[in-house]
């Protein structure tokens, strides 16, 4: 049985009893499910996306945007993204259409079955059973296009900004404003679809508020945690020495794992402060 506190909580409580979730929720296992996931997602994903935004911009300018994750995300690992994005973009249109037909249906099942396993590991969180019936998969389902739609968001900020600077006449500061507005876009967004996440993954009756303690620290955790592996990877090489060819996809699957682990922390630690809060009113 899972242990829980079961005296008066203080805030000097919190950090242990989050610590003691984490355990005994086995989190780490189930953010090693969601980073298999998300690795198998992640390049048919990228089809996909070209697809889409191919409607409406020219799918080049991509290439161009992943500039963004560099921040974020292992040198090696940008890379390997970078390869496979040039390989989809200089694709005859033929084959790209059945690759997206293909990459369409394998690319929503891994990205539903990443967001359906950090659902189960919100469910373990609050020890609560699944949604009864077919509610289970379709909030999975809801929850995967929101998060297709912050992506296209995040796309569609820095498509905006390049345009205004180069039309517009601005300042300095109004232009470095300007330049920030893509990473405070995707910033925020993560911070709005995590709120949207605790709040309609788990099976609770009361739900949270949209914007918890939880999803603001996962999002901030997720930004540091993510600039320091990429630091890590571009100083020392670790995983090129040890996997050698392979080195760049273990250091996306890496990559994957810390973002959930953050995630998955995020929706303890907000079990935690409801479990500390009620404690407390006893």
């Amino acid at each position: 049985m899972f242990r829980t506190i079961s005296h008066r909580g203080t805030l000097r409580k919190l950090i242990p009893a989050v610590w003691t979730a984490m355990d005994d929720r086995h989190i780490g296992l189930i953010a090693a499910g969601v980073a298999f996931y998300a690795m198998l997602a992640v390049f048919p994903g990228m089809v996909v996306v070209i697809a889409i935004w191919g409607s409406f911009s020219d799918p080049a300018y991509l290439r161009d945007y992943l500039s963004y994750l560099a921040e974020f995300m292992p040198p090696d690992a940008l890379h390997l993204i970078e390869i496979e994005l040039t390989r989809a973009l200089t694709a005859s249109p033929s084959t790209l259409s059945w690759t997206t037909l293909v990459s369409l249906a394998v690319g929503l099942w891994s990205a539903w079955s990443a967001v359906q396993a950090l659902v189960d590991g919100l469910n373990a969180v609050h020890a609560h059973e699944h949604r009864p019936g077919i509610m289970r998969y379709v909030a999975a389902v809801v929850l995967t296009f929101a998060l297709i739609g912050l992506l296209l968001s995040a796309l569609a900020a820095m498509v905006v900004v390049p345009t205004v600077i180069n039309f517009v006449p601005l300042g300095r500061a109004e232009t470095w404003i300007l330049k920030a507005l893509p990473t405070t876009v995707l910033f925020v967004g993560i911070i709005v679809f995590l709120g949207m996440f605790y709040r309609w993954g788990p099976n609770h009756d009361e739900k949270p508020s949209w914007i918890t303690p939880g999803a603001f620290v996962s999002a901030l955790l997720w930004a540091l945690a993510s600039i320091a592996f990429s630091v890590y990877i571009a100083y020392f090489g670790t995983y090129n020495r040890i996997y050698g060819s392979i080195g760049a996809a273990i250091a996306l699957l890496m990559w994957f794992y810390i973002s959930a682990y953050i995630v998955l922390f995020g929706g303890v630690l907000n079990a935690e402060i409801v479990r500390l809060r009620d404690y407390a009113r006893q």
